[in-house]
C-alpha cells in the first residue's frame, strides 16, 4: 500500500513500494507542523531520495540541511540544479542530474521528469512521476495548465496526482479541475495553496469543479502533516 504525506505548500513524502521519496522539501514552510528540520528528522527517520522540481526557494527549501542528515539519500533534479545543490551540500556523488524525458531508476522505482509551465533560475522547471508496482504518483511541481498533461495520464496511468491550486504563480482551481480531466487520475490531492495570501483559496472548490465535469476522480483534501493511503 502506498502512502502520501503532505506537509503544506508543495512539500510531500511519497512512500511507494518501500521507497521513501521527499519532494520539494520545504519542511519548515508556514503551513507545516514542523518548525525545524531537527523536529522532522525525529519523526521521519528514513528518506531514500529527494526531488527538487525547480530552484525557487520555496521548493529547494531545507534540502541542503536534509542531505547532511540523511547520509544515504540521493537527490534527483534537473541537471543544472542537481549539480548546484550537490556542490553546495558537498555531496556531488549523491546527486542524480537528469532531464525531462525518459525513465530514471530510483531503486525499485522509476521516475520521469515531466514538463512544467513555470520559471526557474537554473535549468527547466519540472514535475515528477514516480512509478512502482503499487501505482504511479504525479507531483506536478509549480505549473500552469498545459494540454500535454493528457499524455502524462495516458503514458503513466497516474493513480494519484498532486496538483497546485493556489493561482498567481501556478494553476488555480478552475485550471486544476481541467488538469484532472486531462490526466484522469484515480485520486487528486491539491497542493501549493494557503501558504501566503497571494495563493489563498478554498480546496473544497476543486471538489465542486471536478464534480461539475463529471470526472471519476476522488478529491482528497489533506491537512498539513496528514497522509493518504492508496
Amino acid at each position: 500500500m502506498g502512502r502520501i504525506t503532505w506537509y503544506g505548500h508543495a512539500c510531500t513524502l511519497v512512500e511507494l513500494d518501500g521507497v521513501n521519496v521527499l519532494i520539494d522539501p520545504w519542511i519548515t514552510n508556514p503551513s507545516s507542523p514542523y518548525r525545524s528540520v531537527n523536529e522532522f528528522i525525529k519523526s521521519v527517520t528514513d528518506v531514500d531520495f529527494m526531488v527538487v522540481t525547480h530552484d525557487h526557494g520555496d521548493h529547494v527549501g531545507d534540502v541542503l540541511e536534509l542531505l547532511k542528515h540523511y547520509k544515504n539519500a540521493k537527490l534527483l533534479s534537473i541537471f543544472e540544479i542537481a549539480n548546484q545543490l550537490g556542490n553546495e551540500a558537498g555531496v556531488l556523488e549523491r546527486v542524480i542530474g537528469a532531464n525531462i524525458g525518459g525513465p530514471i531508476k530510483l531503486g525499485k522505482l522509476t521516475a520521469i521528469l515531466t514538463p512544467a509551465i513555470h520559471s526557474s533560475i537554473r535549468g527547466n522547471p519540472t514535475g515528477v512521476v514516480l512509478i512502482g508496482p503499487e501505482g504511479s504518483v504525479y507531483h506536478a511541481g509549480d505549473t500552469g495548465l498545459f494540454a500535454e498533461m493528457s499524455l502524462i495520464g495516458e503514458l503513466y496511468n497516474v493513480k494519484v496526482a498532486l496538483l497546485p491550486i493556489g493561482g498567481h504563480y501556478t494553476m488555480g482551481v478552475k485550471e486544476a479541475a481541467k488538469a484532472v480531466e486531462l490526466i484522469k487520475p484515480k485520486y487528486v490531492i491539491p497542493i501549493h495553496y494557503n501558504t501566503f495570501d497571494l495563493i489563498r483559496t478554498d480546496p473544497s472548490e476543486l471538489k465542486s469543479k471536478v464534480a461539475e465535469l463529471s470526472i471519476q476522480t476522488s478529491v482528497i483534501i489533506l491537512k498539513p502533516g496528514s497522509h493518504f493511503e492508496f
